[in-house]
């Protein structure tokens, strides 16, 4: 019994029976990581579910050839929130990497399959953990536009539309190579932004392409090498990509 009383402190977890919470406290182990240290990388295997018990975590982009830096922090994250959500979903790998930004912190894992199987075994408390893992992300999610939309004025900027269907259709991994030419190109002009759905799901994922006394542009049905080649054609030579236009998207 642990970890009985954090579990009943955390969203994703709190609408749970005690009986249910006592099993999930067996699948869990704490550990504790100072300044700095990594808990996990982006792409490693996502084998647990993670809980901030104290202390704050900084989910970020690592770029290639670059020291990881509060510059490519997304969110921080602190007591009682959950991280490592793709570990329940295929293919169960991280998105993201998570360092610990606090002296110390302290977190404990959950460890994947025996809560998969829990929830597998359990149909109502399964249903329970991913509504409320759902409502979660997706709060995140609100709080990172809303962040983006405080942003300064750029005469170039980028929106990646990360509603629920753009997510699944790999709008994360469009996010990450977009940043990471940034980082690669030093172009300090671009202002990136996550943005909800637009309505188009058959389109997905959807970027939008707004450059200073332009018309916007929405190009879909993206991909890394897509976004790559919008970068260096469209974002740095000016060059709209006809072909990757969404109709009516200009």
């Amino acid at each position: 019994m642990a970890y009985l009383e954090l579990l009943k402190r955390v969203d994703t977890f709190c609408a749970l029976r005690d009986e249910e919470l006592l099993v999930i406290d067996g699948f869990c182990t704490r550990k504790k990581f100072i300044h700095g240290h990594r808990l996990f990388k982006d792409g490693d295997s996502a084998a647990y579910l993670w809980v901030v018990e104290d202390g704050l975590i900084d989910l970020r982009f690592d770029l290639p050839d670059s020291d990881t830096s509060d510059e490519s922090t997304l969110s921080s994250l602190s007591e009682n929130n959950i991280i490592g959500w793709s570990s329940l979903v295929p293919p169960h790998r991280y998105k993201l990497s998570a360092y610990c930004a606090s002296d110390e912190c302290t977190v404990v894992m959950i460890e994947r399959d025996r809560l998969l199987g829990f929830m597998n075994d359990n149909p109502d408390a399964g249903y329970k953990v991913l509504s409320a893992l759902l409502k979660v992300i997706g709060n995140r999610f609100e709080r990172l536009r809303e962040t983006a939309d405080e942003s300064p004025f750029s005469p170039v900027r980028v929106t990646v539309h990360m509603g629920t269907c753009g997510i699944a259709a790999g709008a994360r991994e469009i996010m990450k190579a977009l940043i990471e030419e940034i980082a690669r190109s030093g172009q300090s002009r671009i202002n990136v932004s996550a943005g909800g759905c637009i309505g188009r799901c058959a389109s997905e994922p959807n970027v939008t392409v707004e450059i200073q006394n332009e018309k916007p542009v929405i190009y879909q049905k993206m991909d890394s090498a897509k976004m790559i080649r919008v970068f260096n054609q469209h974002l740095i030579s000016g060059r709209v990509q006809d072909d990757l236009m969404l109709e009516g998207g200009r």
